[in-house]
Parts: C-alpha cells; structure tokens; sequence
C-alpha cells in the first residue's frame, strides 16, 4: 500500500433515537472537538465505480476539503473493513466539486488517479449527497486510546440518523473495544446494534 492507501477497520453501533444520542455525549463529557461534513458521492449513470465495489467521494470539512476512493465494505464480526485511499485538497475546491462547478475526475491526486486507472474513461456526477455533524472524544480501552467519532447525519429526504464509529488499528483491537463499549450502551440503556449499512447506503435508499 502506499502513504495514503491503508485498511480501514471500524466500529460501527447505531443510535437509535435523538435521546440515545443525547445519553451518550452526556455521559462522555465535553468533547476533544466537532467538524461539519459536506458530503458527496459520485459515481457513473450506469453505476460502474458501486457495481466494480467502490465509491468515490468528496467531503468539505470546517477547514479543507478530502478526497476518498473506498472499497464497500466487508463485515468481519462487528467491524467493519475496506480499502481506503485519501487525499487533502483545499475546502473551496471541494466544495466546488460539490455545487457541480469542477469535475472532481480531474484532479491529479491518489484517489483518482486510482479510479482512471481501474475505471478507464470513466465519466462520473454527483449521485448522492449529505451532511453531518462529528463530534470527537478520546476515549481509553485496555490502555490503548482510541478516537471516538459521534455522528448526527441529515439526509436528503430529511430524515437524520445518530450513530457512533471507532476506528482500530487491527482486527485484535476489535473485541476488546466491543467488550468496553458493550459496557457503556449497557449503562446508558441504550441498544447495542451494529450499523449494518453505509452513510452511502442509506444516502442511496433514501433518495
């Protein structure tokens, strides 16, 4: 893998209502810090990029932008994997590629270059769109810290979802970080439930 190609393992529980959401960010305090995501998802009319198991997305952040070609996902237990290559651009750019007045296929970074070169002459718009709001708290598990990532997300019809997300650095992490939050969910009386699908899934069925 290159510098900015890794493997993603990542923990990801639903939050069922508002309420649970609230539970948790009160339990775990004041938070190590928040960003707002402007997120979009493009891919060709016939779908090739979600039919060859990839997506290519840009995001604007409070303050730069990001580009990612990922993998779908692969569940192995409660984490879920996938192959992820990143790129930094600036924020008005991507937010540019966003409102459709640059195309994001022209950009000389890792994660394109990547698609062209799997994707021969692919040609790609915005399929899919959507916001949310992080919060993040450092969080310690068996001695290891970990970044706890607490998201609010509106989707283009609406409806808003909350969920929680922890990243690993390898698959021996997963059981331990379960056992510890298992634990958390349990005092809160809040529902342990995997997020079986993708901000992008849901994005895709809710139109």
């Amino acid at each position: 893998m290159t510098q900015s190609e890794k493997l993603e393992i990542e923990i990801k529980l639903q939050l069922e209502s508002f309420p649970d959401y609230l539970k948790l960010l009160g339990y775990l305090g004041s938070v190590d810090g928040e960003n707002h995501h402007v997120n979009g998802f493009f891919d060709s009319e016939d779908s090739r990029l979600n039919d060859g198991g990839w997506v290519l997305r840009v995001r604007a952040e409070n303050d730069r932008g990001l580009v990612t070609a990922k993998s779908l996902g692969a569940h192995s237990g409660l984490a879920v994997i996938r192959q992820e290559i990143e790129a930094e651009i600036n924020r008005g750019l991507a937010l540019e590629i966003l409102g459709g007045f640059s195309d994001v296929m022209d950009l000389e970074v890792e994660p394109v270059e990547y698609i062209k070169n799997e994707f021969p002459d692919l040609s790609v718009a915005k399929q899919v769109s959507f916001e949310n709001d992080r919060q993040y708290k450092k969080y310690a598990v068996d001695g290891a810290e970990y970044m706890l990532e607490i998201d609010k997300t509106e989707f283009a019809d609406g409806s808003v979802d909350y969920e929680l997300e922890v990243e690993v650095a390898d698959r021996e992490a997963v059981d331990s970080v379960e056992r510890q939050l298992r634990k958390v969910f349990e005092l809160l009386d809040v529902n342990f439930e995997k997020q079986t699908l993708s901000k992008y899934e849901r994005a895709l069925r809710r139109g």
